[in-house]
This record gives C-alpha cells, structure tokens and sequence, in this order.
C-alpha cells in the first residue's frame, strides 16, 4: 500500500512549509524568515508566561528526524535533538563513525533507505564537511519518494564545510531582533575572528537581508579576511561594507557598532605559514579589558560557541558581564529549532500572510540565448574560409564562427576540438584561429561542409550556446548565408561531463564519491570589479564578463571559463589548453 504525502493542508492546499528543505538561508524568502521569528517569539513569551504549549507541539509518533552529523557537534546537534522530542517526532541519532559511509556508500543511497522505516515524514538534519548535500538530497530524494508514495523528505543544513548554517543564522537574526526592540529598519554589525572559514559568517550575507539598510564591519586580518565572494555579494545587496585589520584598529575610529559576533579562529585548517604567526593572528580579534571602556553603551557580543578555551577570542572574564550575549542568543537555538522543525512537518503554517510577492532569486529566469538574426552581409569566414587559416570556402554546409572570442589560442583550439566532439561534427571541413583586422581579437571558426542543418533539433543549438557563447552559426546554400543564429550566455548549464564546480569540497566534485550528482551552474550578475578583473586577466566579451556561473550546490562562483574542463580535448600536434 503507497504511503499517503500528507503535505497538503486540510483545505486541499499545499502546506507552506511542509515537505521544504533549508540548506541555505534563502531557502526561505524574507517574509517566511520573518515567519520564524514571529513564532519563536511567540513561543517563547509563551514559555516565560507559563502558558499552554500544546499548541506548539506536533505530537506526531510516526514521522522521523534523523540527526546525521558527519562532523562533532554539542549544541546545534542536543538543540536539534531535544526541539525533535518537544515535538514527539521519532529521533534517530545516525552515527556516521559505524555507517555504511565508511563502507564508500553515497548519501544519497543512505538516505533512500532511511526514507523507507518510516510511515509518517522523515526529517534529516545533516551537518557535512562536503558542501551542498542538502540542495543534492533535496532534489534527488524528492523525485525518489514521489515515485514510491512516501512522504516528501525534508532536509535541514545543520553546517556545511565553509559554505552556509541556516538554522546558525535564523537563531543569530532572531537575538539581534531580541536586543534591537524587533526594529528592521536598520542593523549595524561588526563581524570579527576567522571570516574565512567561518559559516555562520557566510550564512549572513543573505539573512542580514531581513532589514532594510544593512552596516556590515568586517574585523579581521587579511589572512582571516571574508572571501572575496561574499563581501562581493553584500555590495551587491546594498549593505554598507568597511574593513579593518583588528579591534584595536576599529576602535580608534569613532563609528562603532554596538552588535559584535564573534567567531572561533580555525587556524588548523590554513597551513604551517599561518600557525607561525597564529599569536599576532588571535591577538587582532581578541577582546581585551582596556577595550571596554572604548564600547558604545547598549554594547552586545554574540558568538555561535564554542569557544577555544586555550585561546577564547570572548575571555571568561566577560562572562558575567552585560556584554555577554551568547548565553541567551544559544538558548534561542533550541526555540528556533523547535519552530523550524514544526513549520517542516507542518504544524505551523496555516497562519502565514505574505507581506508582498515572493522575492525572485537571482539567475532564475529563463530567456531564449538562442536567436535567429537576419543574414550578415559578410566576410570571409561566411563562406567558411579564412586566408589566415589556409581554408577554402564551402558552398554548402554550416560554418560556426566567433568561437572563444578573445581567449588564448590554446583555449579556442580545446573549445572547437570539444564543439566538434560534443555536437558529433566528425566529418569533413576545417577549422582554425583567426584574428580580427579591426582589434586584432583572436577567435575560432569551424566549417562542415554539406551539413543539413534542419537535421538539428533544438537541443544542438543549446549546447552549442553553452560551451560557446557569442558565437554565430550561419547555415551556407550555394554559397551564400541563408540563415544566421546567434548566441548569447545561458541562463543555466547542466548536463555535461566537460563541466565540474572547482571547489574540491563540493558534493558535486569528483574527488567525494557521489557518483549520482550532477553538475549544475546557475549564472548570476558578477561584481564590477569581478568584471574588470575578468576583462584585465581572461578577455573575452562584455557579455561573458558580465556574469558569474554559480554551482548549484556549493554556490562557489565561476567565471564562464573557469566551469569548463578543456583539457579532456587536447590534441596530439596541436597548442595544449
């Protein structure tokens, strides 16, 4: 007997958040993140008044929460566990150290068969050095459960290597209101300790969005500093972004902020170099007694725990100090994982208002990057020759022209030599690298002669669009262009084995054994100063500058030349990619 979703409200709607996954902050929009800290207020006024907390609790035996922690844990794992108990789910703590993984069992294959020991939901809170494997197991447990009547799995990213902590940041944000007299209309915030590594730093760029104009101090040496990406990434978002070296650096200057989040120094992680000077390091982001007297009154420290006791960048001497905002901003955990967990099974929801249209993510829409133009009147190449090249030119057949535009030599050579391999056009004509007389700009073109190209659906042409972007192919009829098709950067690239995410943490890389994952970029505007820096160090169009292929899972940002892997097609004779 198929197992019934239950994902539907009693009105016959979809429930708003059961069955939804959280692997990254914007996995819920602005108003559903205000959704949460409206109920975790409420349930703690609840709570501090003795009230009835029946109306928080699920109660339902047979749905499941699985806590997989492929990486130690002590509060976001307990606060996880006991918010499951609140509720009455079945809790099932994974140990990771005596599964199947250590058998090289995927996730995904792990996952699948814990879906299947449940008769309600299951609930998976996953905390992975890899990165991305919620989005993975989101996507790929979805199409598995819907096609055996189970229940719709959810999946909660309880840390993931550097990329993002979701339900980190939702606890964070909520503090921060808590202490602000739930103002939105503006934070200021001073981020200090290791911005690197620092995941709860990261998740941030995103969850800051909450309020309408954003401050953001970063504290750090450069060694520690917040990589580049996401300082790119706040810019964007509006927020205002200064820098400095350390604390004693901040607070010689007059603008200071009185919300300060700390973050535990992963020295470990960055090598001999580094751990050689680790003393100057921790002595720049390390609170000192003659800096208190230096602090705005109303001053607040936060920090996600725990804390290096050897090396404490919050000393104990604080603890019982006014400053000391952690002990509260950690109990928040366990009440906003108790909301998180109840909005995923489905317990609230039903009274959730939307204050305006759902914000639409960026690099999500669609757009035709394949586009039919009126036949150029033209040039040499049209007819498929090129003196330069030594070719002759076609009366009949297909001519693609403007390949790599402005990449090295050897890179056009590997991109023709993988149009060719991937499109099939193994047959005869000629290829070759010729140079613009106007700019003296170096791009490919490939010429198949006799080549029908009503033969080509429309899926040719779009994997002609990804691997060459601003590239033209104009079909010849007795020697003249006929038809001309341009095109333009897609929206998305998938489905390639000559693409990989160069993060070597991420789920989708390689080197980490999830054979079932699949390669996927999402483009999404670049910062002005990655464009100038791409047009400076890799050339190429206006158009491919623009824009940041980010991965899917990871979100890790790539230029468009940096996803593809060239080297798969170099040829003995010719130059190497």
């Amino acid at each position: 007997m198929a197992l019934v979703s239950g994902s539907q409200q009693p009105n016959g709607k979809p429930h708003q958040f059961k069955g939804r996954t959280v692997a990254i902050v914007n996995d819920l929009d602005l108003d559903e993140q205000w959704y949460v800290y409206t109920k975790v207020r409420e349930l703690r006024e609840a709570v501090a008044n003795g009230g009835d907390l029946t109306p928080f609790r699920l109660r339902n035996s047979e749905a499941a929460v699985y806590t997989i922690f492929m990486e130690d844990s002590t509060r976001t794992k307990e606060s996880f566990r006991n918010a499951a108990e609140f509720h009455g789910f079945k809790v099932n703590v994974f140990d990771a150290k005596t599964s199947s993984f250590q058998k090289n069992e995927t996730i995904t294959d792990t996952i699948k068969m814990l879906c299947g020991y449940s008769i309600g939901q299951s609930i998976f809170v996953i905390r992975s050095k890899i990165e991305g494997v919620c989005t993975w197991l989101e996507e790929a447990i979805t199409q598995y459960t819907s096609a055996r009547g189970f229940p719709r799995a959810s999946f909660v990213n309880a840390g993931d290597g550097r990329h993002e902590h979701p339900s980190q940041e939702l606890l964070d944000e909520y503090s921060f209101l808590e202490v602000k007299g739930w103002d939105r209309k503006n934070i200021h915030l001073a981020l200090i300790g290791d911005l690197f590594h620092g995941r709860t730093v990261h998740s941030k760029v995103d969850g800051l969005k909450i309020y309408d104009s954003v401050e953001v101090d970063l504290i750090a040496p450069a060694e520690l500093a917040l990589p580049q990406h996401y300082e790119d990434r706040m810019q964007v978002a509006g927020f205002v972004v200064r820098k400095f070296a350390s604390i004693e650096e901040y607070l010689a200057q007059p603008k200071v902020a009185k919300i300060w989040y700390f973050t535990r120094l992963q020295l470990e992680r960055m090598g001999e170099k580094v751990l050689d000077k680790q003393g100057e390091l921790r002595k720049a982001v390390t609170m000192q007694q003659d800096f208190v007297s230096k602090l705005p009154e109303g001053t607040k420290f936060f920090h996600p725990l725990p804390r290096d006791a050897r090396h404490p960048v919050l000393p104990y001497w604080l603890d019982n100090t006014d400053l000391n905002g952690w002990d509260r901003q950690s109990q928040n955990g366990y009440f906003t994982r108790i909301v998180l967990l109840g909005m995923l099974g489905g317990l609230f929801g039903n009274d959730f208002k939307r204050a305006g249209p759902p914000r639409q993510l960026e690099g999500a829409a669609s757009e035709d990057f394949v586009q039919e133009v009126a036949p150029s009147a033209d040039t040499n190449a049209s007819a498929g020759g090129s003196t330069e090249a030594g070719l002759v030119p076609i009366r009949n057949g297909i001519v693609i022209e403007n390949l790599a535009e402005g990449q090295s030599e050897e890179q056009i050579w590997g991109v023709m030599h993988m149009v060719r391999s991937i499109l099939g056009l193994h047959g005869a004509g000629g290829q070759g690298v010729w140079r613009s007389p106007d700019t003296n700009t170096p791009s490919g073109f490939i010429s198949v002669p006799d080549f029908d190209l009503s033969t080509w659906g429309r899926q040719p042409l779009k994997k002609l669009a990804a691997m060459a972007p601003g590239s033209t192919l104009k079909d010849i009829c007795d020697g003249a262009v006929r038809k001309e098709i341009r095109f333009l950067l897609p929206p998305r690239i998938y489905n390639f084995r000559e693409i990989s995410c160069k993060n070597d943490a991420c789920v989708s890389h390689p080197g980490n054994g999830q054979r079932e994952v699949v390669t996927y970029f999402i483009r999404v505007p670049a910062h002005h100063e990655q464009q100038r820096q791409d047009r400076s160090t890799e050339g190429g169009s206006e158009e491919t500058a623009a824009w940041r292929f980010s991965c899917k899972y990871c979100e890790t940002p790539h230029n468009f030349w940096q996803i593809w892997d060239y080297k798969k097609y170099n040829i003995p004779g010719e130059p190497k990619v």
